[in-house]
């Protein structure tokens, strides 16, 4: 596995999705303001929606800039997530675009087309989903599991084609993450948990 200082795609696709959630925001609350009553409130919730998504962004941007020697692990959902996934993505995209050429609410149509380009990226695994650093994993919500936190570690052959090997770390009887990794990814996965003195755990225990 190589690893990298700055991985500059998924940096740059967050900064951009903070800035378009964020500015998203402030137009959201300006067409409330327009509309008045339920539909205003509205467009206030979605506006409140629209600031946890730039936070979401900025916690992961911050978890990578701070992080060091970060490694991206290639992973996969299963196919059937995708599918939910590309669902969503399409039930967006179909709202978006008729909100805004309907010229209703541009707003609204805007944040349903950038939710439908963030979620895609991410659910598709387009940018990247899982990271390991020096002291633990990352995942693409900035969410950081450190080696301290974790005792054990296990990888299963798991189902569906093309085959993966399902990783799994934790402590106790308590799973911290599972993954399905892609097959260029586990040897130096292995190595890195063994080294960080988690012991490998089997399928049976």
């Amino acid at each position: 596995m190589r690893a990298t200082s700055l991985p500059i795609p998924p940096v740059v696709f967050h900064v951009l999705a903070l800035v378009f959630f964020g500015g998203c925001a402030a137009w959201l609350v300006q067409e409330s303001q327009m509309l008045g009553g339920r539909r205003g409130w509205m467009a206030v919730a979605v506006a409140v929606a629209s600031v946890g998504a730039a936070l979401l962004s900025l916690s992961t941007l911050v978890a990578l800039l701070r992080a060091r020697a970060l490694v991206v692990l290639g992973i996969r959902a299963p196919v059937g997530a995708y599918l939910q996934a590309l669902a969503v993505v399409g039930l967006l995209v179909l709202l978006g675009v008729h909100l805004v050429y309907s010229g209703t609410r541009p707003a609204l149509g805007s944040f349903c087309l950038g939710l439908a380009v963030w979620l895609g990226a991410l659910g598709l695994h387009l940018v990247p989903g899982l990271y390991l650093a020096q002291d633990g994993f990352i995942d693409l919500l900035g969410r950081r599991t450190r080696f301290s936190e974790l005792e054990w570690f296990s990888l299963q052959k798991g189902e569906g084609a093309p085959p993966r090997l399902v990783l799994q770390v934790g402590r106790g009887t308590s799973l911290r993450l599972e993954a399905r990794l892609t097959q260029d990814a586990v040897e130096g996965v292995k190595g890195r948990l063994i080294q960080a003195g988690l012991s490998a755990r089997t399928q049976g225990r």
